[in-house]
């Protein structure tokens, strides 16, 4: 595993904080990504307030991302 550094919303109502989280290993049919940006985006928002649905907090938002693929599973 790996040790990153995200934002993650510790409640459906309190702001982004700084935390460290583990990346479980590559997987078969994955990809590693070094992400460089990762965005906020409106649907991220809905997620961290629980508008569709309970969450697990805490919760790292950003599926809006780029990087550099620095490993892929074998076929």
């Amino acid at each position: 595993m790996t040790t990153v550094k995200a934002y993650a919303s510790p409640s459906s109502s309190e702001d982004l904080i700084p935390t460290t989280i583990e990346r479980r290993a590559v997987g078969p049919h994955d990809v590693l990504i070094e992400i460089k940006f990762a965005g906020i985006c409106h649907s991220d928002i809905h997620t961290v307030r629980g508008d569709w649905g309970p969450q697990q907090y805490p919760l790292v938002p950003g599926h809006e991302i780029a990087g550099v693929v620095t490993e892929v599973a074998p076929p």
